[in-house]
Protein backbone atom coordinates (compact mmCIF):
# COMPACT_ATOMS: atom_id res chain seq x y z
CA UNK A 1 0.00 0.00 0.00
CA UNK A 2 3.06 2.37 -0.24
CA UNK A 3 2.19 5.80 -2.15
CA UNK A 4 4.59 8.08 -3.28
CA UNK A 5 2.61 11.15 -3.71
CA UNK A 6 4.57 13.59 -5.26
CA UNK A 7 7.39 12.53 -7.79
CA UNK A 8 8.61 13.93 -11.33
CA UNK A 9 9.29 11.35 -13.84
CA UNK A 10 8.95 13.30 -16.22
CA UNK A 11 12.30 15.00 -15.87
CA UNK A 12 15.36 14.17 -17.82
CA UNK A 13 17.53 12.32 -15.13
CA UNK A 14 14.81 9.38 -16.19
CA UNK A 15 15.00 9.42 -19.60
CA UNK A 16 17.87 6.23 -19.83
CA UNK A 17 16.28 3.98 -17.08
CA UNK A 18 12.61 5.39 -16.54
CA UNK A 19 10.95 1.39 -17.05
CA UNK A 20 13.71 0.45 -14.49
CA UNK A 21 12.58 2.92 -11.96
CA UNK A 22 8.74 1.90 -12.02
CA UNK A 23 9.86 -1.64 -11.70
CA UNK A 24 12.18 -0.69 -8.65
CA UNK A 25 9.14 1.53 -7.52
CA UNK A 26 6.71 -1.96 -7.79
CA UNK A 27 9.00 -4.44 -6.13
CA UNK A 28 9.08 -2.16 -2.97
CA UNK A 29 5.13 -2.38 -2.42
CA UNK A 30 4.36 1.17 -4.37
CA UNK A 31 0.85 0.97 -5.62
CA UNK A 32 0.95 4.72 -6.94
CA UNK A 33 2.66 7.19 -7.76
CA UNK A 34 1.81 11.09 -8.31
CA UNK A 35 3.59 13.28 -10.72
CA UNK A 36 3.07 16.72 -10.37
CA UNK A 37 4.24 18.82 -13.33
CA UNK A 38 5.50 22.42 -13.19
CA UNK A 39 5.87 24.10 -16.65
CA UNK A 40 4.05 23.79 -19.92
CA UNK A 41 6.03 21.37 -21.07
CA UNK A 42 5.65 19.20 -18.38
CA UNK A 43 1.52 19.25 -18.34
CA UNK A 44 1.82 17.06 -21.49
CA UNK A 45 4.63 15.05 -20.33
CA UNK A 46 2.69 14.13 -17.18
CA UNK A 47 -0.39 13.07 -19.30
CA UNK A 48 1.82 10.81 -21.18
CA UNK A 49 3.13 9.28 -18.49
CA UNK A 50 0.01 8.42 -16.78
CA UNK A 51 -1.01 6.67 -20.21
CA UNK A 52 2.06 4.81 -20.18
CA UNK A 53 2.42 3.63 -16.66
CA UNK A 54 -0.96 1.87 -14.88
CA UNK A 55 0.93 3.21 -11.47
CA UNK A 56 1.32 6.54 -12.29
CA UNK A 57 -1.18 9.15 -12.00
CA UNK A 58 -0.88 13.35 -12.26
CA UNK A 59 -1.20 16.57 -11.09
CA UNK A 60 -1.24 19.36 -13.46
CA UNK A 61 -0.16 22.77 -12.48
CA UNK A 62 3.25 25.50 -13.30
CA UNK A 63 5.30 25.96 -10.54
CA UNK A 64 6.06 29.50 -9.15
CA UNK A 65 10.03 28.96 -10.90
CA UNK A 66 8.01 28.98 -13.82
CA UNK A 67 4.66 31.09 -13.14
CA UNK A 68 5.89 34.40 -15.14
CA UNK A 69 4.99 31.86 -18.43
CA UNK A 70 1.70 31.07 -17.05
CA UNK A 71 -0.55 32.77 -19.87
CA UNK A 72 -4.14 32.13 -21.46
CA UNK A 73 -3.08 28.93 -23.72
CA UNK A 74 -1.19 27.49 -20.64
CA UNK A 75 -4.33 27.66 -18.63
CA UNK A 76 -6.16 25.84 -21.47
CA UNK A 77 -3.97 23.27 -22.19
CA UNK A 78 -4.21 22.55 -17.78
CA UNK A 79 -8.19 22.96 -17.96
CA UNK A 80 -8.43 20.44 -20.40
CA UNK A 81 -5.99 17.79 -19.13
CA UNK A 82 -7.93 18.17 -15.38
CA UNK A 83 -10.45 16.70 -17.16
CA UNK A 84 -9.04 13.49 -17.42
CA UNK A 85 -9.48 10.58 -15.43
CA UNK A 86 -5.93 9.87 -14.04
CA UNK A 87 -4.78 13.54 -13.39
CA UNK A 88 -6.49 14.15 -9.60
CA UNK A 89 -4.77 17.47 -8.41
CA UNK A 90 -3.68 21.05 -9.59
CA UNK A 91 -0.12 21.24 -8.39
CA UNK A 92 2.67 21.82 -8.34
CA UNK A 93 1.69 25.44 -7.20
CA UNK A 94 2.53 28.18 -4.85
CA UNK A 95 5.55 30.61 -4.27
CA UNK A 96 9.26 30.44 -3.84
CA UNK A 97 10.95 33.25 -2.50
CA UNK A 98 14.71 31.78 -2.52
CA UNK A 99 15.28 31.76 -5.76
CA UNK A 100 12.83 33.99 -6.95
CA UNK A 101 13.14 33.28 -10.64
CA UNK A 102 9.51 35.26 -10.63
CA UNK A 103 9.04 38.08 -9.55
CA UNK A 104 6.76 37.74 -6.36
CA UNK A 105 4.07 39.85 -7.33
CA UNK A 106 3.56 37.40 -10.53
CA UNK A 107 3.98 34.73 -8.48
CA UNK A 108 0.94 35.86 -6.37
CA UNK A 109 -1.00 36.36 -9.12
CA UNK A 110 -0.61 33.00 -10.42
CA UNK A 111 -1.30 31.41 -7.20
CA UNK A 112 -4.40 32.76 -7.14
CA UNK A 113 -5.77 32.14 -10.31
CA UNK A 114 -4.58 28.03 -10.04
CA UNK A 115 -6.49 27.99 -6.70
CA UNK A 116 -9.55 29.31 -8.51
CA UNK A 117 -9.19 26.26 -11.42
CA UNK A 118 -8.66 23.94 -8.43
CA UNK A 119 -11.96 25.40 -7.02
CA UNK A 120 -13.47 25.08 -10.29
CA UNK A 121 -12.76 21.58 -11.09
CA UNK A 122 -12.96 20.16 -7.61
CA UNK A 123 -9.79 19.13 -7.17
CA UNK A 124 -6.82 19.07 -4.51
CA UNK A 125 -4.01 21.64 -4.33
CA UNK A 126 -0.35 20.28 -3.98
CA UNK A 127 1.11 23.53 -2.87
CA UNK A 128 5.19 24.59 -2.70
CA UNK A 129 5.84 27.01 -0.30
CA UNK A 130 9.70 27.81 0.47
CA UNK A 131 10.98 30.97 1.99
CA UNK A 132 7.09 31.79 1.32
CA UNK A 133 4.98 30.32 4.37
CA UNK A 134 2.93 33.86 5.70
CA UNK A 135 1.90 34.90 2.05
CA UNK A 136 1.46 31.37 1.14
CA UNK A 137 -0.87 30.86 4.30
CA UNK A 138 -2.28 34.13 3.40
CA UNK A 139 -3.91 33.24 0.04
CA UNK A 140 -5.27 29.70 0.74
CA UNK A 141 -7.21 31.46 3.65
CA UNK A 142 -8.33 34.52 1.12
CA UNK A 143 -8.96 32.39 -1.86
CA UNK A 144 -10.82 29.61 0.24
CA UNK A 145 -7.90 26.99 -0.98
CA UNK A 146 -9.38 24.79 2.56
CA UNK A 147 -12.87 23.81 0.22
CA UNK A 148 -10.83 21.28 -1.82
CA UNK A 149 -7.76 20.93 0.51
CA UNK A 150 -4.32 19.27 -0.72
CA UNK A 151 -0.92 18.81 0.21
CA UNK A 152 1.82 20.84 1.33
CA UNK A 153 4.35 18.90 -0.26
CA UNK A 154 8.04 18.56 1.43
CA UNK A 155 6.81 19.91 4.52
CA UNK A 156 10.23 21.25 6.37
CA UNK A 157 8.99 24.38 8.64
CA UNK A 158 7.91 23.86 12.80
CA UNK A 159 4.68 22.71 14.79
CA UNK A 160 2.91 26.62 14.64
CA UNK A 161 3.12 26.37 10.83
CA UNK A 162 2.46 22.55 10.93
CA UNK A 163 -0.80 23.86 12.88
CA UNK A 164 -2.36 26.24 10.93
CA UNK A 165 -1.60 23.92 7.18
CA UNK A 166 -3.91 21.54 9.40
CA UNK A 167 -6.63 24.57 10.67
CA UNK A 168 -6.61 25.20 6.78
CA UNK A 169 -7.88 22.05 5.63
CA UNK A 170 -4.56 20.59 4.10
CA UNK A 171 -1.99 17.75 5.22
CA UNK A 172 1.48 17.72 4.81
CA UNK A 173 4.03 16.02 2.44
CA UNK A 174 7.25 14.16 4.27
CA UNK A 175 10.19 13.28 2.09
CA UNK A 176 13.69 12.69 2.32
CA UNK A 177 14.90 15.42 4.73
CA UNK A 178 13.31 13.94 7.62
CA UNK A 179 15.99 11.05 7.53
CA UNK A 180 19.21 13.68 7.37
CA UNK A 181 20.75 13.50 10.27
CA UNK A 182 20.48 17.56 11.57
CA UNK A 183 16.84 17.43 10.44
CA UNK A 184 14.78 19.69 12.93
CA UNK A 185 11.54 17.69 11.12
CA UNK A 186 11.56 15.16 14.03
CA UNK A 187 10.68 17.76 16.56
CA UNK A 188 8.48 19.44 14.60
CA UNK A 189 6.41 16.26 13.86
CA UNK A 190 6.26 14.90 16.96
CA UNK A 191 2.64 15.79 17.49
CA UNK A 192 1.82 15.07 14.36
CA UNK A 193 -2.07 13.01 13.73
CA UNK A 194 -1.53 10.19 11.77
CA UNK A 195 -4.32 11.45 9.43
CA UNK A 196 -2.06 14.53 8.63
CA UNK A 197 0.39 13.29 6.02
CA UNK A 198 1.20 11.92 3.21
CA UNK A 199 5.07 9.91 2.25
CA UNK A 200 6.57 11.57 -0.71
CA UNK A 201 10.21 11.36 -2.34
CA UNK A 202 10.15 14.96 -5.01
CA UNK A 203 11.90 12.56 -7.22
CA UNK A 204 14.65 13.08 -8.03
CA UNK A 205 15.57 15.96 -6.02
CA UNK A 206 16.01 15.35 -2.04
CA UNK A 207 17.41 11.64 -1.56
CA UNK A 208 16.79 10.41 1.84
CA UNK A 209 19.61 9.20 3.71
CA UNK A 210 22.30 7.11 2.97
CA UNK A 211 21.45 8.24 -0.59
CA UNK A 212 22.20 11.65 -0.62
CA UNK A 213 24.50 13.72 -2.96
CA UNK A 214 22.58 11.02 -5.66
CA UNK A 215 19.23 10.86 -7.84
CA UNK A 216 16.23 10.01 -5.63
CA UNK A 217 13.57 7.85 -7.24
CA UNK A 218 10.12 6.58 -5.47
CA UNK A 219 11.22 3.22 -4.35
CA UNK A 220 13.12 5.52 -1.87
CA UNK A 221 10.38 6.14 -0.58
CA UNK A 222 10.31 3.02 2.66
CA UNK A 223 13.21 4.79 3.77
CA UNK A 224 10.83 8.18 4.37
CA UNK A 225 8.74 5.76 5.92
CA UNK A 226 10.66 3.71 8.39
CA UNK A 227 12.22 6.71 9.57
CA UNK A 228 8.78 8.33 10.28
CA UNK A 229 7.74 4.88 12.21
CA UNK A 230 10.81 5.31 13.97
CA UNK A 231 9.78 9.24 14.99
CA UNK A 232 6.16 8.18 16.37
CA UNK A 233 6.69 5.07 17.60
CA UNK A 234 4.84 2.73 15.45
CA UNK A 235 5.52 -0.34 13.06
CA UNK A 236 6.48 0.62 9.25
CA UNK A 237 2.92 -1.14 8.37
CA UNK A 238 1.36 1.54 10.42
CA UNK A 239 2.59 4.09 8.76
CA UNK A 240 2.28 3.03 4.97
CA UNK A 241 -1.67 1.79 5.90
CA UNK A 242 -1.68 6.38 7.47
CA UNK A 243 0.24 7.20 4.70
CA UNK A 244 -2.06 5.70 1.99
CA UNK A 245 -5.28 6.33 3.77
CA UNK A 246 -4.92 10.10 3.98
CA UNK A 247 -3.60 10.06 0.39
CA UNK A 248 -6.78 8.22 -1.00
CA UNK A 249 -8.97 10.59 1.38
CA UNK A 250 -7.15 13.89 0.02
CA UNK A 251 -6.37 13.13 -3.46
CA UNK A 252 -8.78 10.56 -4.32
CA UNK A 253 -11.57 12.04 -2.72
CA UNK A 254 -12.13 8.39 -1.23
CA UNK A 255 -15.30 7.77 0.59
CA UNK A 256 -14.82 6.70 4.78
CA UNK A 257 -13.66 4.30 5.48
CA UNK A 258 -16.18 1.19 7.04
CA UNK A 259 -15.46 1.17 10.54
CA UNK A 260 -12.64 -1.46 12.04
CA UNK A 261 -14.19 -3.64 14.91
CA UNK A 262 -10.60 -4.89 14.59
CA UNK A 263 -7.31 -3.41 13.81
CA UNK A 264 -3.07 -3.47 13.86
CA UNK A 265 -0.84 -1.23 15.51
CA UNK A 266 2.39 -1.46 16.91
CA UNK A 267 2.19 -5.36 16.00
CA UNK A 268 -0.75 -5.85 18.44
CA UNK A 269 -4.07 -6.84 17.05
CA UNK A 270 -6.55 -4.54 18.85
CA UNK A 271 -10.27 -4.50 19.44
CA UNK A 272 -12.18 -1.55 19.19
CA UNK A 273 -15.26 -2.45 22.00
CA UNK A 274 -17.15 0.15 21.74
CA UNK A 275 -17.73 4.09 20.95
CA UNK A 276 -19.21 5.00 24.57
CA UNK A 277 -17.24 6.49 27.00
CA UNK A 278 -17.66 8.28 30.67
CA UNK A 279 -15.50 10.74 29.77
CA UNK A 280 -15.75 13.39 27.44
CA UNK A 281 -12.13 14.39 27.55
CA UNK A 282 -11.11 17.65 25.63
CA UNK A 283 -8.02 15.96 23.66
CA UNK A 284 -10.05 12.57 22.12
CA UNK A 285 -11.24 13.17 18.64
CA UNK A 286 -14.13 10.77 19.67
CA UNK A 287 -16.64 13.02 18.85
CA UNK A 288 -15.12 14.57 15.27
CA UNK A 289 -16.16 11.72 13.13
CA UNK A 290 -14.95 9.62 10.73
CA UNK A 291 -11.67 9.96 12.41
CA UNK A 292 -9.07 7.40 11.21
CA UNK A 293 -6.45 5.79 13.38
CA UNK A 294 -3.16 4.98 10.87
CA UNK A 295 -5.68 4.04 8.57
CA UNK A 296 -8.38 2.68 10.39
CA UNK A 297 -11.45 4.73 11.05
CA UNK A 298 -12.49 4.08 14.73
CA UNK A 299 -16.05 5.41 14.90
CA UNK A 300 -18.55 2.85 15.69
CA UNK A 301 -21.86 3.29 14.84
CA UNK A 302 -22.88 0.09 16.66
CA UNK A 303 -20.92 -1.59 19.23
CA UNK A 304 -20.00 -4.99 17.48
CA UNK A 305 -21.22 -8.03 19.14
CA UNK A 306 -18.92 -10.54 21.26
CA UNK A 307 -19.20 -13.36 18.34
CA UNK A 308 -18.13 -10.52 15.98
CA UNK A 309 -14.96 -9.87 17.47
CA UNK A 310 -14.23 -12.84 18.28
CA UNK A 311 -14.50 -14.56 14.99
CA UNK A 312 -12.58 -11.64 12.59
CA UNK A 313 -9.87 -11.90 15.52
CA UNK A 314 -9.92 -15.09 15.40
CA UNK A 315 -9.25 -14.94 11.46
CA UNK A 316 -6.73 -11.93 11.85
CA UNK A 317 -4.95 -13.83 14.65
CA UNK A 318 -4.35 -17.18 12.50
CA UNK A 319 -2.44 -15.19 10.19
CA UNK A 320 0.30 -15.08 13.10
CA UNK A 321 2.20 -11.91 13.62
CA UNK A 322 0.62 -10.42 16.54
CA UNK A 323 2.44 -9.97 19.97
CA UNK A 324 -0.53 -9.21 22.16
CA UNK A 325 -4.34 -8.83 22.56
CA UNK A 326 -5.68 -5.05 22.91
CA UNK A 327 -9.11 -4.51 24.49
CA UNK A 328 -9.66 -0.99 23.43
CA UNK A 329 -11.67 1.16 21.00
CA UNK A 330 -12.56 4.94 21.36
CA UNK A 331 -14.93 4.17 24.28
CA UNK A 332 -14.61 2.68 27.74
CA UNK A 333 -14.53 -1.40 26.91
CA UNK A 334 -15.50 -2.24 30.91
CA UNK A 335 -18.64 -0.69 30.05
CA UNK A 336 -19.33 -3.81 27.81
CA UNK A 337 -18.25 -5.79 31.13
CA UNK A 338 -20.25 -9.45 30.67
CA UNK A 339 -18.71 -8.55 26.39
CA UNK A 340 -15.14 -8.19 26.89
CA UNK A 341 -14.90 -11.23 29.41
CA UNK A 342 -16.75 -13.70 27.53
CA UNK A 343 -13.97 -12.15 24.82
CA UNK A 344 -11.24 -12.75 26.44
CA UNK A 345 -12.18 -16.28 27.81
CA UNK A 346 -12.90 -17.16 23.88
CA UNK A 347 -9.15 -15.63 22.73
CA UNK A 348 -6.82 -16.66 25.81
CA UNK A 349 -6.63 -20.29 24.35
CA UNK A 350 -4.72 -18.67 21.40
CA UNK A 351 -1.15 -18.07 23.58
CA UNK A 352 -1.40 -14.49 23.48
CA UNK A 353 -1.57 -11.46 26.10
CA UNK A 354 -4.35 -10.11 26.75
CA UNK A 355 -4.61 -6.32 27.63
CA UNK A 356 -6.96 -4.13 28.51
CA UNK A 357 -7.03 -0.23 28.19
CA UNK A 358 -9.26 1.69 30.70
CA UNK A 359 -10.31 4.73 32.31
CA UNK A 360 -10.65 3.11 35.36
CA UNK A 361 -13.64 4.07 36.14
CA UNK A 362 -15.61 0.47 35.93
CA UNK A 363 -15.88 0.01 39.39
CA UNK A 364 -17.81 3.03 39.27
CA UNK A 365 -19.94 2.13 36.02
CA UNK A 366 -21.05 -0.84 37.48
CA UNK A 367 -21.13 -0.34 41.27
CA UNK A 368 -18.66 -3.12 42.74
CA UNK A 369 -14.71 -3.90 42.46
CA UNK A 370 -14.29 -6.07 39.11
CA UNK A 371 -10.61 -6.13 39.42
CA UNK A 372 -11.10 -9.68 40.39
CA UNK A 373 -13.32 -10.76 37.11
CA UNK A 374 -10.79 -8.84 35.32
CA UNK A 375 -7.26 -10.33 36.33
CA UNK A 376 -9.34 -13.50 35.67
CA UNK A 377 -8.51 -13.37 32.28
CA UNK A 378 -6.32 -10.06 31.83
CA UNK A 379 -2.90 -10.56 32.29
CA UNK A 380 -2.02 -6.84 31.73
CA UNK A 381 -4.33 -3.50 32.17
CA UNK A 382 -3.25 -0.07 31.07
CA UNK A 383 -5.14 2.75 33.07
CA UNK A 384 -5.19 6.49 31.65
CA UNK A 385 -4.39 8.68 34.31
CA UNK A 386 -4.13 11.91 31.95
CA UNK A 387 -4.10 14.32 35.00
CA UNK A 388 -2.13 14.51 38.48
CA UNK A 389 -5.45 16.37 40.71
CA UNK A 390 -8.91 16.21 40.91
CA UNK A 391 -9.25 19.23 39.28
CA UNK A 392 -7.24 19.14 36.28
CA UNK A 393 -9.06 15.59 35.80
CA UNK A 394 -12.37 17.67 35.59
CA UNK A 395 -11.15 20.27 33.19
CA UNK A 396 -9.77 17.97 30.82
CA UNK A 397 -11.27 14.36 31.17
CA UNK A 398 -14.46 15.94 32.12
CA UNK A 399 -16.35 12.69 33.59
CA UNK A 400 -20.11 11.96 33.49
CA UNK A 401 -19.52 10.75 37.36
CA UNK A 402 -18.30 14.56 38.35
CA UNK A 403 -15.87 14.94 40.98
CA UNK A 404 -15.98 11.23 42.18
CA UNK A 405 -14.16 9.82 39.06
CA UNK A 406 -10.89 10.68 39.95
CA UNK A 407 -10.44 9.27 43.21
CA UNK A 408 -12.41 6.15 41.85
CA UNK A 409 -9.44 5.93 39.11
CA UNK A 410 -7.05 6.11 41.82
CA UNK A 411 -8.34 3.46 43.79
CA UNK A 412 -8.82 1.13 40.75
CA UNK A 413 -5.38 1.81 40.26
CA UNK A 414 -4.49 0.44 43.87
CA UNK A 415 -6.78 -2.57 43.22
CA UNK A 416 -5.26 -3.36 40.30
CA UNK A 417 -1.91 -3.09 41.54
CA UNK A 418 -2.75 -5.51 44.03
CA UNK A 419 -3.95 -7.89 41.73
CA UNK A 420 -2.54 -10.71 39.37
CA UNK A 421 -2.06 -8.20 36.28
CA UNK A 422 0.20 -6.19 35.29
CA UNK A 423 -0.60 -2.48 36.12
CA UNK A 424 0.61 0.09 33.86
CA UNK A 425 -0.51 3.85 34.83
CA UNK A 426 -0.23 6.24 31.64
CA UNK A 427 -0.57 9.92 31.20
CA UNK A 428 -0.79 11.86 27.54
CA UNK A 429 2.05 14.72 27.56
CA UNK A 430 -0.49 17.66 26.80
CA UNK A 431 1.55 20.13 27.23
CA UNK A 432 -0.59 21.93 30.32
CA UNK A 433 0.00 18.60 32.28
CA UNK A 434 3.03 18.02 34.48
CA UNK A 435 4.40 14.51 33.44
CA UNK A 436 5.88 14.40 36.91
CA UNK A 437 3.18 15.64 38.62
CA UNK A 438 1.25 12.69 37.38
CA UNK A 439 4.08 10.31 38.15
CA UNK A 440 4.16 11.39 42.09
CA UNK A 441 0.30 10.40 42.09
CA UNK A 442 1.08 6.70 41.70
CA UNK A 443 4.93 6.73 42.96
CA UNK A 444 3.63 5.24 46.53
CA UNK A 445 1.57 2.94 44.98
CA UNK A 446 3.04 -0.98 44.84
CA UNK A 447 3.42 -2.42 41.54
CA UNK A 448 2.58 0.32 38.95
CA UNK A 449 4.80 0.79 36.09
CA UNK A 450 4.18 4.59 34.62
CA UNK A 451 4.64 5.27 31.01
CA UNK A 452 3.90 8.89 29.33
CA UNK A 453 2.17 8.74 26.11
CA UNK A 454 2.55 10.67 23.06
CA UNK A 455 0.02 13.64 22.82
CA UNK A 456 -0.41 14.74 18.75
CA UNK A 457 -3.19 17.06 17.76
CA UNK A 458 -6.71 16.77 17.01
CA UNK A 459 -6.86 18.57 13.50
CA UNK A 460 -10.72 19.68 14.41
CA UNK A 461 -10.08 21.35 16.99
CA UNK A 462 -6.39 23.21 16.73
Amino acid sequence: MLVDSHVHLDMPQFEDDLEEVVERAEKVGITEMLNASYDKASLGRTVALTERFDKVYGACGIHPHDSKDFDKETEGVMKRFLLRKKILAVGEVGLDYYRDLTPRDVQRDIFRRQIGIALYFRKPLIIHSRESFDDVARIVEEEGAGEVGGIFHAFSLGEDELKLILRMGFIVGIGGPLTYKNSRLPEALRRLPSDAFVLETDSPYLPPHPHRGKRNEPAYVALVRDRLAEIMGVEPGDIERASHANYMRVIHRSKPKKASMTYELKGALYLNITNSCTNNCTFCPRSEGNYELYGENLNLIVDPSAEELVEEARQKISSGGYREIVFCGFGEPTSRLDDILKIARELKSLGLPLRLNTNGQGNLVHGRNIVPELEEVFDRVSISLNASSKNEYLTLCRPDFGPKAFDAVIDFIEKAAASKMECIVTALDIPSVDMDACRRVVDGISGVQFNVRRYRFVKERL
